[in-house]
């Protein structure tokens, strides 16, 4: 899909609505930042970017520190890597996942430090959880980097299937188009030959 023709798709008209990087020019932000913060690279998605920008994100989602977008977006621009997506890619750990998150990251802290894991019962988790903060802390960042480290090259192959499906599906619909082209001269042609 050409870059100008997104705006004409269902998602486009929600879409349209977003800031471009054109509009932060004079702001604040633009005159905190300078132009590199402007630099296409840093919002139109490549494959080596939007993979980086993906693991910054969902590294930054598994620790729980407030403005976690705030700091995932840091990071994408100082390590120059896909800013929308990193942002997205906090969204990991939402409100549903994130009981999940903490009891995994708990586990891994008492896997790491050798120790029992406390039963934990039903609706209490944060409360059993900041009974022993020690495995939960200790699991947090080698999940972080886990998580990280996995999506990545995960990333890479998925961008590299939908390419080449997009790829292969563009060269059936122009041997269609071609044949289409093509079957009418024919058919005028042995008509001609009669």
């Amino acid at each position: 899909m050409k870059p100008i023709h997104w705006r004409r798709t269902a998602l486009g008209k929600y879409l349209r609505h977003l800031p471009r990087p054109k509009q932060f020019r004079g702001t604040w932000l633009h005159r905190c930042c300078g132009d590199r913060l402007l630099a296409s690279e840093l919002w139109t998605p490549t494959r080596q970017r939007f993979a980086a920008g993906l693991a910054v994100g969902a590294f930054f989602a598994m620790i729980p520190v407030p403005f976690q977008m705030l700091a995932a977006a840091l990071i994408a621009y100082i390590t120059r890597v896909n800013i929308p997506i990193a942002v997205a890619a906090t969204w990991i750990s939402n409100p549903f996942s994130y009981p999940v998150v903490i009891y995994a990251q708990y586990r891994l802290g008492c896997f790491i430090l050798s120790r029992e894991p406390i039963q934990l019962h039903g609706e209490h988790l944060l409360g059993e959880i900041s009974k022993a903060p020690v495995p939960y802390f200790t699991g947090v960042f080698p999940s972080a980097a886990i998580l990280a480290l996995v999506l990545y090259p995960i990333t890479l192959k998925v961008w590299d299937w939908g390419y080449a499906w997009i790829h292969a599906a563009k060269i059936k619909r122009e041997a269609a188009q071609f044949a289409k082209k093509a079957a009418p001269a024919s058919c005028s042609a042995e008509n001609a030959v009669r």
